[in-house]
């Protein structure tokens, strides 16, 4: 683990435009997010790995959606801390159902990808960044009433908007 988080800085200072950090434990899991802010774009990869012996739920919006309908991710400026604004859709909601996460077996791992380049407001110029991911998901798919959190590590990129 600490040669792949030295791996990742050396690429992110190389690169100053990649990045990937680990972060919170889910259940008997792990979820991490990385970011690709090559190319004009501003991708984000979150990725959990189930190690337990129960199905999981994940939420739908993290880990199937490909637009997003709220803020998902704090992500602020470095330095400082002052949050980007939100600017994509706002899609009011009423409570969640079993339809709204997609389930995730023993032993396994998912990965998703989201393009958050137009749903914040990143400021012109070659700025850096710090994002992180903090939700639920379900210890029991078939349960409701089973949410636990989870969080992500910090996790710091740069990108230009041009």
């Amino acid at each position: 683990m600490r040669r792949r988080a030295m791996l990742c800085a050396a690429l992110w200072l190389m690169t100053a435009t990649a990045a990937h950090a680990d972060g919170g434990r889910l259940m008997n899991g792990h979820a991490s997010l990385s970011v690709d802010a090559r190319h004009d774009k501003v991708l984000v990869s979150f990725r959990i790995e189930n190690r337990g012996e129960r199905r999981v739920g994940l939420p739908r919006e993290i880990a199937a959606d490909t637009e997003l309908t709220r803020r998902l991710f704090d992500l602020r400026e470095h330095p400082g801390e002052a949050p980007v604004p939100y600017t994509g859709s706002m899609v009011k909601r009423g409570p969640l159902s079993l339809d709204d996460y997609v389930e995730l077996a023993p032993h396994s791992a998912h990965t998703h990808t989201i393009d958050i380049t137009h749903a914040y407001a990143f400021r012109p110029g070659t700025h850096t960044y710090v994002i992180r991911y903090e939700g639920s998901a379900l210890a029991d798919v078939r349960q409701l009433d089973s949410a636990a959190g989870f969080q992500t590590g910090a996790l710091m990129f740069s990108h230009t908007q041009r």
